[in-house]
């Protein structure tokens, strides 16, 4: 046998065995894979089937192109508090609006003229938008809502659309990276 026919055999050899774990693992997607999700108990359709959670977690277009204003709707419209009894029920409340596999995050506390706030966020898949709860805290443990608002982001920077919040005379003020105010709430006592 010449070295050129031994070359020829040993490449159809491992073309074939390429071929074959690409189509297994075709296979095993199919049969053992997902192509929607519960979220707030609503189905929601993937783009395509995943197996592994960090396959899902990791395509930037894991959602169906139709689903994407469906769940920022369900994101959106989701109520939280305006009353937790603890930080528990504050955890537990927006755990249940983060979607799965994307963002959720804090900010700094404020903290001003005896009173303190603490700020979060959850991300919403795919349309560059984030969702801020501002919880201040009360006596006893407990929390009370005083700001719930959407902001967009630049789809081009990893920066959140919210840098800074202050209280000032009764009033919170966001601010961005580039200190400009984007938003200002009124705050009751």
């Amino acid at each position: 046998m010449t070295r050129f026919r031994r070359l020829i055999i040993a490449l159809g050899i491992l073309l074939l065995s390429v071929g074959a774990v690409v189509l297994g693992h075709m296979a095993y997607v199919e049969a053992f894979g997902s192509d929607e999700m519960d979220y707030r108990g609503e189905k929601i359709r993937l783009s395509k089937k995943y197996v592994d959670y960090d396959d899902y977690k990791n395509d930037p277009t894991n959602l169906a192109a139709s689903e994407i204003r469906r769940v920022e709707k369900l994101m959106t419209d989701a109520k939280v508090g305006p009353d937790f009894a603890d930080w528990h029920d504050v955890a537990r409340q927006l755990s249940n609006i983060k979607f799965p596999g994307y963002g959720m995050g804090s900010g700094d506390d404020v903290v001003a003229a005896g009173r303190e706030f603490t700020v979060h966020s959850v991300e919403i898949p795919q349309v560059a938008k984030e969702r801020y709860f501002v919880l201040e805290k009360l006596a006893g443990g407990r929390f009370r809502l005083a700001d719930d608002f959407v902001a967009p982001r630049d789809p081009g920077s990893a920066f959140a659309p919210i840098s800074s919040v202050r209280l000032a005379d009764d009033r919170l003020v966001y601010v961005d990276r580039n200190g400009r105010v984007v938003r200002e709430t009124p705050v009751a006592r």
